[in-house]
């Protein structure tokens, strides 16, 4: 996963707001692809940690890779988890997480949507599945969509920001 010296885990962190959940982001992680064997270059990765009430402690849950084998996407630049619903406990049934690559298509940027559900055993609570891709409306490589993001608590809104070297910036809101 990051076992390299310069994943930077911990570069990003964000926890929901119900405490449950706890996600790290190492976006300069050297990523193994689906091959299983070629390592894609600061592909970045997030790690997911799950608070576990008998141990009070934090263990890790799963690691969520790029959906795609690409180098330099620094996936897990920034990230957010957003709990629609009155009730924000582990067994609400629908929570999003959006996870930037601000280094995708040349650093043109890209920010995916997870959505958290039933695992494959159908009782238990433990499965991210990636649902969405979301590109700026303004694209263009040295952009950096994704260099920030920010949502609100029930995921209805989503401000992304971009950057480029020579540019003042931008914000765009979903």
């Amino acid at each position: 996963d990051n076992d390299d010296d310069t994943s930077k885990l911990g570069y990003s962190l964000s926890m929901s707001t119900d405490e449950n959940f706890v996600v790290a982001g190492a976006p300069y992680t050297n990523t193994i692809g689906a091959d299983g064997s070629t390592r894609f270059s600061d592909a970045g990765l997030v790690k997911i940690y799950l608070w576990e009430p008998t141990t009070f402690k934090y263990g890790i849950l799963n690691t969520i890779t790029p959906p795609t084998d690409v180098a330099s996407q620094n996936f897990g630049w920034a990230h957010k988890i957003c709990e629609p619903g009155a009730n924000s406990i582990r067994s609400t049934p629908v929570k999003y997480m959006f996870v930037s690559a601000p280094g995708t298509g040349t650093d043109a940027g890209t920010v995916y949507m997870y959505e958290w559900g039933i695992g494959l055993d159908g009782s238990t609570y433990d499965t991210w599945t990636q649902c969405l891709t979301i590109a700026s409306s303004d694209p263009g490589e040295g952009k950096r969509f994704g260099h920030r993001l920010e949502a609100s608590d029930d995921g209805n809104i989503l401000a992304v920001s971009s950057t480029a070297s020579g540019q003042a910036g931008k914000v765009e809101i979903y």
